[in-house]
């Protein structure tokens, strides 16, 4: 019996060993970059890590994130935004942080997915004295301000505002270390994707109240234009602005980048842009620039 045993650990123990090599070399798992609070309370990447996802290779800098890290060059941009920004699924040549260099900006580039309207702005707030950009681009979406606002829905894992007491509450990195154990091991991290995680996708806020929402997120954003310095910052918007009126009315610049309907702008595998997309992003972002 104890030999019995002995064997079908042994083989178990193989068998793990032989799943584990082949889902690495097949890159059947994407790779996600751990993260980090920094010292603003803020959620970055652990710094100088690599890896691999849909098959494209992405690199951690030495400041967190995965796009350039320019600082107080003379033609300075700083770009901040969600997964869209991040953009871990596309080659680092179709990012915008290096389409913008090929358009000779310098560009320190912040993209991290779940940032908030009102975390970007923390993001803005706290980076600008150490990148001093000429121009910040915030690349956003109307959801993102639903998101930002603990009235509408808590969320813990995001960084927020509560409007009611005018105060930040930053976001806290949920399942930190079976998120480690999850990415070390790729055997169960496949097993997770594949067969335990839910495959619905589903806006995590379902907003019953729209007027009320409405009042809300109008109030955040002139919360903001008074709370922070957005003067030289232009709002591209991934579609349409819902909030125009409100943003002439404070003299926010902001650009709508409708691609939508443009299939060939937009990734096979999920919703983001894709290389076409992101060229097209940053020549709408560009010829406004140049205006």
């Amino acid at each position: 019996m104890k030999k019995f045993l002995l064997k079908i650990l042994s083989f178990s123990a193989i068998t793990l060993i032989i799943l584990e090599v082949l889902i690495r070399l097949l890159m059947l798992t994407n790779d996600v970059p751990q993260r980090d609070i920094d010292e603003n309370g803020l959620q970055v990447f652990k710094k100088n890590q690599k890896g691999f996802s849909h098959g494209e290779k992405w690199n951690v800098n030495s400041d967190g994130f995965l796009g350039h890290n320019d600082k107080n060059k003379d033609n300075q941009l700083l770009i901040i935004g969600d997964s869209f920004v991040e953009n871990i699924m596309n080659p680092f040549e179709c990012r915008q942080s290096s389409l913008f260099k090929k358009s000779g900006f310098d560009v320190f580039e912040i993209g991290r997915s779940g940032i908030t309207f009102i975390e970007a702005l923390e993001f803005y707030s706290k980076y600008k004295s150490k990148v001093n950009p000429k121009k910040t681009i915030l690349i956003i979406d109307n959801f993102d301000f639903n998101e930002s606002i603990q009235e509408i829905k808590k969320l813990s894992d995001r960084t927020q505002i509560s409007l009611v007491n005018n105060e930040i509450i930053f976001g806290k990195i949920k399942g930190k270390y079976l998120k480690k154990i999850l990415y070390n091991y790729k055997t169960l991290y496949y097993t997770y994707l594949k067969y335990l995680k839910s495959n619905k996708n589903e806006n995590p806020i379902k907003v019953k109240n729209i007027k009320n929402s409405e009042e809300l997120i109008n109030k955040l954003i002139t919360y903001s234009s008074r709370s922070y310095d957005l003067n030289n910052c232009l709002f591209a918007f991934r579609g349409k602005n819902n909030f125009k009126e409100l943003f002439n009315k404070l003299n926010l610049e902001f650009i709508e980048l409708n691609l939508k309907g443009s299939q060939f702008m937009y990734s096979e595998k999920n919703s983001h842009w894709n290389c076409q997309g992101h060229k097209k992003a940053s020549e709408l972002i560009l010829s406004r620039l140049n205006d």
